[in-house]
């Protein structure tokens, strides 16, 4: 993995930017979906179901990038997931509610995307991973989880087709996204069916 190229998502100066945001939402909220500022709590797993819906996830290693306060875990347990499980965030408010909240799960606060190599995970999810990103954080991060998984990564973003778009949060180009994960994968799958506001991609290693 590029050293440089990963640092570019988790510079200092960002890092602290989603904890200012985040770290008072779990204080106030605990592991309510508005501890990670979702709209609500039906959107949110609507995105995990979409998002799983890449691959036959029951017994994969699962790679959760920005795992919040956990809800992936939760929802994956409530359907008996048998495989191994890894959140990952850069907030360390919340992975404590993370392992207060799910205890059989395991959870790791990250500065940088390497700390999650050593899982070799078969999905990497990533679920509101990009709301304060930019273009160039944007494509840099999805090759760098990419890069992590050994089969399929699944990500989602708010879109820029969306008729409404919320000031100060970041909105891809689901044609741009398009063109530029053509670069590192042939294997591509784009939904934009289930929200109008919201776009998911599945990158594949090889479709299988």
């Amino acid at each position: 993995m590029n050293k440089s190229s990963d640092s570019t998502f988790f510079d200092r100066d960002y890092i602290d930017k989603l904890s200012s945001h985040y770290a008072p939402l779990v204080a106030s909220c605990g592991d309510s979906f508005r501890a990670v500022d979702w709209g609500s709590s039906s959107s949110q797993y609507k995105r995990f179901d979409i998002l799983l819906n890449s691959t036959d996830w029951h017994n994969k290693r699962i790679l959760d990038v920005g795992c919040g306060v956990g809800h992936l875990a939760g929802h994956l347990d409530k359907q008996g997931f048998k495989g191994s499980y890894l959140g990952v965030d850069m907030v360390p408010e919340m992975v404590e509610k993370c392992r207060l909240y799910h205890e059989n799960y395991n959870f790791k606060a990250i500065t940088s995307l390497e700390e999650a190599s050593f899982f070799e995970p078969e999905l990497v999810v990533a679920s509101g991973l990009f709301t304060f990103a930019d273009d160039k954080r944007f494509r840099e991060t999805i090759s760098q989880l990419f890069a992590l998984t050994r089969h399929v990564l699944a990500f989602n973003s708010l879109s820029i087709w969306s008729e409404s778009q919320a000031s100060g949060e970041f909105h891809a180009s689901p044609v741009s996204t398009l063109e530029y994960c053509s670069t590192l994968s042939r294997h591509i799958v784009l939904r934009h069916d289930y929200m109008p506001h919201d776009f998911t991609v599945y990158l594949y290693k090889q479709k299988t």
